[in-house]
């Protein structure tokens, strides 16, 4: 099977499927994958591993396989999100998107992707159209029926941060290799998202400062969330540049399985 199962952690629950949704997010490499209850109960979390096939029927049978072989039925779930991170993506007002469009949308921000996906964000009322890998992208969400295929922007921009902000502007920074995805939130809104390349740590400070100048982010209230691979070096750098920092670990998630202590939930805060 060309998935293998780098770790898994699983607590038997007689939850139902349609009490438990399902998220993945995709890799070049792989993919990991989780199980939330409605109640906010953590009940699995895999991560797994292995080149993706090259045709869309070897990628849906390798993905029907390895769930099988991990004892997850994927069906009946109240919600399936399929998690595709981009390099570029473009915010598109659903009163003028048209998706014959996508490829001039994505022109507008520096991309000549030939491979394009495009996701709604209904507490925008936009669209976000984005590079990804529609082959591997498609093949999950038709292996897994049910399945809705975003992006991290359209997730980041649905998450509760609106509200958060509304006592002081929020900055959330998600680290992955070479990007930093970042996500302004201000007075209730999501203000701004975007991908931004970095050769250097020291770089990515230079592109954290200049959003803080942007949106106004310099009061004595901001706070600073940081995920993915926000490792110590990186916390510490950004972390005089705000009066509150701390890392930010998806959604508020209870555990019955104390091997899940061991996983460091910033990671993966984006599917938890």
């Amino acid at each position: 099977m060309p998935y293998s199962c780098k770790s898994l952690i699983v607590t038997p629950s007689e939850v139902a499927a349609h009490e438990k949704r399902l998220s993945i997010c995709l890799r070049a490499d792989g993919f990991s994958f989780s199980e939330l209850s409605a109640s906010g109960l953590l009940l699995t979390f895999g991560d797994a591993e292995g080149r993706h096939a090259m045709s869309m029927t070897a990628v849906m049978a390798d993905v029907k396989a390895f769930f099988a072989e991990v004892g997850i039925r994927p069906l009946g779930y109240a919600a399936i999100e399929i998690l595709a991170l981009s390099d570029h993506s473009a915010w598109v007002p659903d009163e003028l998107y048209s998706p014959a469009a996508n490829r001039q949308y994505l022109k507008l921000v520096g991309s000549n992707a030939v491979s394009i996906l495009s996701a709604p964000c209904p507490s925008l009322q936009a669209t976000a159209v984005f590079a990804a890998n529609d082959t591997v992208a498609t093949a999950f969400k038709v292996a897994l029926p049910g399945a809705t295929v975003v992006n991290q922007h359209v997730r980041l921009a649905s998450t509760p941060f609106c509200r958060r902000s509304q006592g002081h502007p929020v900055l959330l920074a998600h680290w992955r290799q070479g990007r930093i995805d970042y996500a302004v939130y201000r007075d209730g809104a999501y203000l701004f998202g975007n991908t931004i390349p970095f050769a250097t740590d020291n770089e990515a400070l230079f592109h954290t400062v200049e959003i803080i100048k942007s949106f106004g982010l310099e009061t004595p209230d901001a706070e600073l969330l940081m995920c993915g691979d926000a490792t110590r070096e990186r916390f510490a750098l950004l972390r005089p540049y705000f009066p509150t920092a701390t890392l930010f670990t998806g959604t508020h998630a209870s555990f019955l399985n104390p091997a899940f202590k061991t996983l460091h939930t910033y990671r993966h805060a984006l599917i938890l």
